[in-house]
Order: structure tokens, then C-alpha cells, then sequence
């Protein structure tokens, strides 16, 4: 059962999606409509179907675990969250993620370790956005949260409209390692992946560093290679 009072929320609301009434940020209803991916099909592991593993030709990690595609609602909640200060959506993201992808996950790692954003961002912006993701899930799974592990010091350009080939060299020594990570297993946490570019540059970086750590990648969606429709 969801612990309203860890994450100080109210019982009764409006669900952010449809806005009715509810006790739940997301209601039962928007909830059941949601296309989520099968974690529980995939051993909680997307690399291990073809349509994730093919869009993320950037990523050397072997475990990779996000909820859905990166496609309306959710991308609601995550643009929401992400451009419009709504932290209340880190929360309903956390709750999703945790009862989908983790609830039955027998393999969890001991630190959950989110993307930075270079100081000049987070000036502008005033908060980190998978901060706030890795506060909720760390409340919901007792699994601890370590922001100051890894830092961003270049400010590197926004990667929407970027290559693949670009993406890699906009990250290339964009992050450096604050202080050591001394877990066995640890979970890299960003909102949205699209090719791995951000997380590949820190999970290198922290291999590099500590070749035996097991490194998960989490992320609340991935964004998917769909096939173009033919033209007529």
C-alpha cells in the first residue's frame, strides 16, 4: 500500500492526469490505461528485448530497467516535472516506477546514484529533477540516495536535436567523480533515455574506477525506435 505520509501527500486529490477526484496522484483508472512495459517478462532487464536494446546503441551497461516508452501521459509528468517545477510528478513517477518495476525485483542495488546537472543549470532551474525522482524511490524502497557522488562540470549542450554520434561527444569528460563509490551494486537513475549517452558517460567513469561494481541503468522512460509508416 502506497505510505502517503513518507512523501507528505495528501489522501484525497485531484489525479494529475484526468483530474478527478482521487486517493492516488495518478488514478486507478489513468493507471490501467497506462502501456507500460512487461519488466516481469524481461527478468526487470530490457536489454533483454530487442526493440529496447536496439535504440541504445550508446549503452555498455547489461541492465537496464525504465517503466514505459517515452510517450503521452507519462511524457506529461516528466516535461512537467523536468520545465515546470511541478515536484509533486516526481512523486506519482516514483510510485509508478516502484510498483511496476521494482515492487517483485529481487536484485536491488544498494545506492541509487541520479544524473547531476552542471552548476549553472541547477542555478537556473533550482532543483534536479532525478534528484527528486531518487528522494521517492529511496523512500519507497529504503535504498540509499547519493547525489554528491558524481558531479557535472561541463555545461554540455542540450542533446534534443542531436545524433547519436553527437550526443556521445557532446558528453565525452562532461562528469567527474566527487568522491568514491563504495557499494557493490548501484543504480544510475535519469527521467528519460534515449540513446544512453548521458549515463554511458557515468557508468564509464565509474567503471573506470571500480571494474567490478555491478551497475544498473533506471530511468523512467525510454524512448523507443518505432518503425516510419510507408508513404503513399
Amino acid at each position: 500500500m502506497w505510505n502517503f505520509a513518507k512523501l507528505n501527500i495528501s489522501k484525497y486529490q485531484q489525479c494529475l492526469l484526468c483530474k478527478q477526484g482521487t486517493e492516488a496522484l495518478v488514478c486507478a483508472y489513468c493507471t490501467q490505461d497506462l502501456v507500460l512495459f512487461e519488466c516481469e517478462k524481461y527478468d526487470y532487464n530490457l536489454l533483454n528485448w530487442p526493440k529496447a536494446q536496439r535504440g541504445l546503441k550508446l549503452l555498455s551497461a547489461d541492465h537496464v530497467l525504465a517503466m514505459a516508452d517515452y510517450q503521452w501521459p507519462l511524457s506529461r509528468l516528466i516535461t512537467g516535472l523536468k520545465f515546470s517545477n511541478k515536484i509533486m510528478h516526481a512523486n506519482a513517477l516514483a510510485e509508478l516506477f516502484f510498483h511496476h518495476a521494482l515492487r517483485k525485483n529481487d536484485s536491488l542495488p544498494q545506492a541509487i546514484i541520479p544524473v547531476p546537472l552542471h552548476p549553472r543549470r541547477y542555478q537556473t532551474r533550482k532543483y534536479n529533477q532525478s534528484i527528486e525522482l531518487g528522494k521517492c524511490i529511496s523512500a519507497l524502497t529504503g535504498i540509499a540516495l547519493k547525489p554528491d557522488l558524481i558531479a557535472r562540470h561541463k555545461a554540455t549542450q542540450t542533446q534534443t536535436s542531436l545524433s547519436s554520434s553527437q550526443r556521445k561527444a557532446n558528453m565525452k569528460n562532461a562528469f567527474s567523480l566527487h568522491r568514491p563509490v563504495k557499494f557493490q551494486h548501484i543504480a544510475i537513475l535519469d527521467d528519460v533515455i534515449t540513446t544512453g549517452a548521458t549515463v554511458e558517460a557515468i557508468y564509464q567513469l565509474i567503471k573506470s574506477h571500480n571494474p567490478n561494481i555491478q551497475i544498473d541503468i533506471w530511468s523512467m522512460c525510454l524512448t523507443l525506435e518505432h518503425d516510419s509508416k510507408p508513404s503513399r
